[in-house]
């Protein structure tokens, strides 16, 4: 393209000036005369193209039309020296021209494919060759040339012409596939090399014949030289599979048509070229066997998921639009591997990447021919089922779920979504198994159908889980501002003194105000953030704990730990440093285990909790008696707390039968050296009732609810009086 105005100008001024030196030179000034005026405007031609400026996708082939007319400039300089009949010599340097013309016209399709590869000649070759021996078959029988002429020279003048049909042949398919044939240089182009066919058809060898076919060449050359200082007027379009395939079976029909109509009589010309044709034709059909197959390797691979094999995102895309086009009936699934953060933090990606292979080998197990699986995240996979509706397609997700956590061992959470035939939208469609997905991921996994009547829940919880992805991933200072800890005591039963805290998180959400952890903890936990959370809870209940111990007030403080929390493997590094930065005493932190915790991975949980107690710190059972291997890990576990569950401390009044399995229950954990601490501890009958069956702690909205640190602060503070506030120091049973 040009930088200016002004070089356009002047290239233009010098065509017209080659253009008016190519007419004078049809003038009587002699051989010699009008050779150097046909020189004076190829040459013009040649600085012309030689001294364009294109752009970097047209530059190729702009380069190969200035060796063409470069090369073209033979013929007039010859005819200059040797001073003999104007374009004596035009037809041999037309035939070493047409191959460079050719390399000009496959590269103009700036988006090089197999379909105009730069280096395939073997397609024009070929052609060439088989129109020529047709051409050789149509002078035999009907004469077209002049009877005289010597043998190489009808060959020469057939293989001009049809090497000049080709040349337009390639000019119109490389137009039309790579969209070029709204752009007005193309048609030029088009026209030039039609003139130069006509020009060439009805040329007899006659000296006027001579000079008109060098003006007509030399005017080509002049109008190409005009052509390239016009910038484009479009844009270009990939161009299809299709045009090599019918371009080599064309040419292929034409050669072995040349063969079969040859008799004996004919000679052994039309043969010969026939025969080479259809040699290098068939080296080309089998080229393009081989390059498409590569193409459709490529774009197999491109629509398939490296790790899985299962399809990508571009798959399922395609494949919706492939349904949205038939308008079929379809179901859409998508499938999420439950806690798979999990797997990559404690067992490395490579175990990640086999439970993804397992999760596509156990989906496939269960899915229909015509189902389309694809991975359209990291654990997240879709299943297009076209043609299937609501209940269908709730028949096949259920036998997914259960392949995959048969075969897998892992949870699943399955979406299920669907839209009747005529009304299939993709957005729509996807949109539903989302929401379905949330629903069953909520459950706690299993197969969940779309339910519009949840659809606005299952939005707004999507919203709050991106909130949360939002909030631990932002930097401490909002953590601060919006994770904010109550606190809620806990009292030492027979004295009433106040032994410890328990520290409960909120979130202090800037729209929604003051949210409890049941709005929120199982989005933390599904997103894999629960780490995070673990984190900056650790270190401000530490921090405040050991503000209250300076302060007199040396209380236990208990933090609750999640399954994915304590199996991580920074846990132990990030416990001492919050300690050692808080400055409170290993003794006063004690980290609340529940046993659907310590079942995840037992054998870590055992190790873990090994490595806590010897540091100092305390662990506690809590929510006892919910499970169903409670005295199994209180013979393993290294605890110094049990939590009785608030579902038994509500009933120890009424029931007698639970008032007997608490008496019992703490009996047993002090001959194990176990703190008693009852949860849920709402009055003071109650509280009584659990004094007398030697429960050690009590906690509960008795004796306050949880409270914001200042609350507590103050709460503490305005105890009657402050001697009931004590150290709270392990149990001695």
């Amino acid at each position: 393209m040009w930088t200016g105005h002004g070089p356009t100008r002047l290239r233009v001024a010098a065509v017209v000036v080659g253009v008016l030196a190519a007419g004078a030179a049809t003038l009587p000034w002699g051989p010699r005369g009008s050779a150097a005026l046909v020189c004076v405007a190829q040459l013009t031609a040649v600085a012309v193209l030689a001294g364009a400026h294109h752009r970097d996708d047209e530059g190729a082939s702009w380069r190969w039309w200035s060796a063409a007319v470069a090369l073209l400039s033979v013929s007039p300089v010859v005819d200059l020296v040797t001073g003999t009949t104007q374009g004596r010599f035009l037809g041999f340097t037309v035939l070493a021209v047409i191959p460079l013309v050719y390399a000009a016209l496959v590269r103009w399709n700036r988006y090089r494919t197999y379909v105009s590869d730069p280096g395939d000649w073997l397609n024009g070759f070929s052609a060439v060759l088989a129109l020529t021996a047709a051409g050789l078959l149509a002078q035999r029988w009907f004469g077209l040339l002049p009877a005289g002429w010597p043998e190489l020279r009808v060959q020469l003048s057939l293989a001009i012409f049809a090497s000049l049909v080709i040349l337009l042949g390639t000019a119109v398919t490389v137009c039309a596939i790579g969209g070029l044939l709204r752009d007005p240089r193309s048609w030029v182009v088009m026209a030039v090399l039609a003139g130069l066919a006509v020009v060439s058809a009805t040329m007899r060898g006659t000296a006027h014949d001579l000079q008109r076919g060098q003006t007509a060449w030399t005017l080509a050359s002049l109008a190409v030289a005009l052509v390239s200082t016009v910038p484009p007027r479009c844009r270009p379009v990939p161009a299809t599979s299709q045009a090599p395939a019918v371009g080599a079976l064309v040419v292929l029909a034409v050669a072995v048509g040349a063969l079969a109509a040859d008799g004996r009589d004919q000679g052994w010309a039309p043969t010969a070229y026939a025969s080479i044709a259809v040699l290098g034709i068939s080296v080309r059909m089998v080229r393009l066997v081989r390059e498409l197959a590569h193409l459709a390797e490529t774009r197999e691979q491109a629509l398939t998921d490296e790790l899985t094999g299962a399809g990508n995102r571009r798959a399922l895309l395609r494949a919706l639009d492939a349904v949205a086009a038939t308008r079929r009936a379809a179901a859409l699934l998508l499938l999420d591997v439950d806690r798979f953060k999990e797997v990559n933090d404690r067992q490395g990606h490579h175990a990640g990447d086999e439970l993804l292979r397992r999760v596509v080998t156990g989906a496939r197990t269960a899915l229909p021919p015509e189902a389309v699986l694809t991975r359209i995240g990291g654990d997240e996979f879709a299943v297009l089922l076209p043609g299937h509706d609501e209940c269908g397609a709730a028949r096949v997700g259920r036998a997914v779920h259960d392949a995959v956590v048969r075969g897998a061992d892992i949870g699943l959470s399955v979406g299920v979504g669907s839209v009747p035939a005529g009304t299939v939208d993709p957005d729509r469609l996807l949109r539903q198994a989302d929401t379905a997905m949330y629903t069953a991921k909520t459950a706690g996994g299993g197969v969940s159908v779309y339910d519009s009547e949840l659809d606005a829940q299952v939005r707004d919880r999507a919203r709050l889980a991106t909130d949360v992805r939002e909030l631990l991933t932002a930097g401490e200072q909002r953590r601060d501002r919006e994770v904010v800890l109550h606190y809620q005591p806990q009292l030492d039963v027979a004295s009433g003194r106040v032994v410890g805290v328990e520290a409960l998180v909120r979130w202090q959400h800037p729209e929604r105000g003051l949210l409890p952890p049941l709005v929120f903890l199982g989005l933390v936990e599904e997103q894999g953030l629960m780490e995070a959370l673990t984190v900056h809870v650790l270190r401000r209940a530490v921090r405040e704990a050991a503000g209250w111990s300076h302060a007199g007030a040396p209380l236990r403080v208990s933090v609750n730990l999640s399954a994915s929390s304590l199996a991580h493997p920074d846990l132990l590094p990030v416990v001492d440093g919050v300690l050692a930065a808080g400055g409170l005493a290993p003794g006063r932190l004690v980290l609340e285990v529940t046993e659907t915790t310590l079942m995840a991975d037992p054998d870590r949980a055992l190790a873990v909790a090994r490595a806590l107690t010897r540091r100092g710190v305390q662990l506690s059972i809590d929510d006892y008696g919910t499970g169903y291997s409670s005295l199994a890990y209180l013979t393993d576990l290294p605890a110094t707390e049990l939590k009785l569950d608030r579902a038994f401390t509500a009933r120890v009044l009424a029931e007698p039968r639970t008032a007997q399995i608490v008496e019992a229950t703490v009996a047993l954990a002090h001959r194990l050296g176990l703190r008693v601490v009852a949860e849920g501890v709402e009055d003071e009958d109650t509280r009584a009732v659990l004094g007398g069956l030697d429960v050690d702690e009590s906690q509960g909205y008795l004796h306050s609810r949880p409270l914001p640190p200042q609350d507590f602060t103050r709460w503490l503070a305005a105890r009657p009086d402050p001697a009931q506030v004590v150290g709270a120091e392990p149990r001695e049973v």
